[in-house]
């Protein structure tokens, strides 16, 4: 009988020693979006701004949860290599052309919120910027 118990035992102490799989990814909602702007050597180079948005799974699962929410034209170039590892997703952007532009992404991420920034090269301007987001879940989509 003390022979089973500690077998039992020692199941119980491996298995909850064994890594949890966890899901990548933040939980489909409403979202509250935090978005802060920074320019090299520029101090306060814009006020930041609360974006509330709806975040289904397929915007999850394609990388457009965690496109960019400023008003810079990036946000209309091709979204390439995305990939979402345990706590963290990641992505580049490519824009066509003779100048073009590009940015990298880096994001965390917990079940209800994630933070990251986008940092952009706009190309032919010879001019970088980032885009920083800080998003909490608050609700499920109306």
């Amino acid at each position: 009988m003390r022979a089973l118990i500690a077998r039992a035992c020692a199941v119980a102490a491996l298995a909850a020693s064994a890594p949890v799989a966890a899901n990548p990814l933040p939980a489909p909602g409403l979202y509250q979006v935090e978005v802060r702007i920074a320019l090299p050597n520029v101090q306060d180079a814009a006020a930041p701004f609360v974006v509330t948005r709806c975040v289904m799974p397929a915007d999850l699962e394609s990388g457009e949860a965690f496109v960019i929410l400023s008003k810079n034209p990036l946000r209309f170039c091709d979204l390439l290599d995305y990939q979402a590892t345990d706590g963290a997703v990641s992505y580049r952007i490519a824009c066509p052309g003779p100048n073009k532009g590009s940015a990298v992404a880096v994001f965390q991420t917990t079940a209800n919120s994630y933070r990251g920034s986008i940092h952009m090269n706009m190309g032919g301007k010879n001019m970088t910027m980032s885009e920083t987001q800080a998003g909490t879940r608050i609700g499920n989509c109306p």
